[in-house]
This record gives C-alpha cells, structure tokens and sequence, in this order.
C-alpha cells in the first residue's frame, strides 16, 4: 500500500427497527381468529346470529284477517282449508274419533259463513260437501248443495253442482224433490238429454212419469201440454 491512499470501510447493514408498541390490524384480526381454539387443539364453533322468531301459522294470520277486516269470503275459506288439511294429515278411518266431529264443526262453519257473506261462492258448496261425503252423511251433503242459489244463465260452476245435485238425489231416492228436477233441466239444457240417460232410466224404473214428463218437456223448452211431447209421452206409457 502506497502513502496517501487509505481504504474504504465497508458501511454496515441497516437494519429495520424493532417496534414494540400495538400489533397492525393483520396481527389482531389473526390473533382473533386464533383464539378460537382451545388448548385441547378443539376449534370452538362460531357464534350465530339470534334466531328470527318463528312465523304465525296461516290459521293465526287467516283468524287477525277474518277479525280486523270487513267481512269477505276468502279469508274464511282459507282458513277452513288449513283445518280440512287436518283431516287429511289425520287420515282416519270410520269409526271417526271426536276430533273428527270437532274438525268438522269448525271447517263447515267457516265455508258456510263464506257462503252468507258470497252467496254465490262455488268453492264454500263444493268443498264441504266433498269434506261432508267422506266424513259425514249425503243427506248432509245433499242439504249444502240444495241451498245453492243457481244464476240464470247458469255458468260451468253451476253446472257442476247441478250435476252434484242430480247424482246425489237419484243416489239418495229424492225423485220428487223440486231442487233435483231443476237440476236435471239445467244439465239436459247444458248437455243435451242423453246425458242424462242413466238418471231418466232411474225415473222410469221407479215410475216417476210426471217427474219425467216435466223433465222432457223443460229441457225441450216446451209445455207438457204441446202436442209433439204429448204423443211423445204416450208412446213411452207415461200418459
């Protein structure tokens, strides 16, 4: 080495300083999620929210409808749906226990207040009545069906109850019964008189023949005294 030069000491590494005040965010959050297991190495199950309450049934909310608002048929229709649901949970076989009884009760209840407030509401007839026949009586049955009040123009609806009222009238031997002669015209009007052929032999076998007569005559639109339907009525021994 030559006088006059000197060597260059190598400066020393800088180091990042040592912080010890609070852990970064990072730090906390992964302590947190840390600390979520025990000493046994058991991972403790996160905590859930507080369960939501559980809803009203649709009986409850079908009941606060029924009583706050002004009457209306739905809400009493709904409601004796839910309760015939019951039943059909229940599946029992006759002889029925009380609850049955008790079921009903309340279920015709329900679509016969239907019924007063929606006279015409087709759904309160034909529901019962097929709750009523499986569960109770046709003379039940035949009772709702017969407080139906029929349109003028009848529409399909009333057309079914009509045919309702027919098959449970010959079914229960009710020939002479106005609601039933009514019914048979409205359906032989609707479908024309062979489709009521079944019924018409029924009738003749019990010798109903002024039943018969004015069955023809009132689907055909014409008096019992026209004389194409009096020689008509002859020639089948009905005169």
């Amino acid at each position: 080495m030559t006088l006059g030069q000197t060597t260059a000491k190598a400066s020393p590494a800088i180091r990042a300083p040592t912080v010890t005040g609070r852990p970064k965010p990072a730090q906390v959050v992964a302590a947190k999620s840390n600390s979520s297991t025990t000493a046994s190495g058991n991972t403790k199950a996160p905590l859930s929210k507080e369960p939501p309450l559980p809803a009203s049934s649709d009986s409850e909310i079908l009941l606060s409808r029924i009583n706050s608002q002004t009457p209306t048929a739905e809400p009493r229709i709904g409601l004796a749906r839910v309760l015939s649901r019951r039943l059909t949970v229940l599946d029992l076989k006759p002889p029925y226990p009380e609850t049955v009884g008790n079921l009903l009760a309340q279920i015709s209840a329900h679509y016969l207040s239907a019924a007063a407030i929606s006279p015409r509401q087709h759904d309160a007839y034909i529901e019962l009545a097929a709750i009523l026949e499986r569960y109770s009586t046709l003379e039940e049955v035949a009772a709702i069906y017969g407080a139906f009040p029929f349109s003028d123009v009848p529409s399909n609806d009333d057309l079914f109850i009509a045919s309702e009222i027919n098959r449970i009238y010959i079914k229960l031997k009710r020939f002479k019964d106005p609601a039933l002669l009514q019914s048979l015209v409205r359906e032989g009007r609707a479908g024309g008189i062979a489709i009521l052929s079944k019924y018409i032999e029924v009738l003749d076998k019990a010798s109903e023949n002024k039943v018969l007569i004015q069955l023809y005559a009132g689907v055909n639109g014409k008096s019992v005294d026209d004389p194409d339907m009096v020689a008509f009525f002859k020639a089948r021994y009905w005169m």
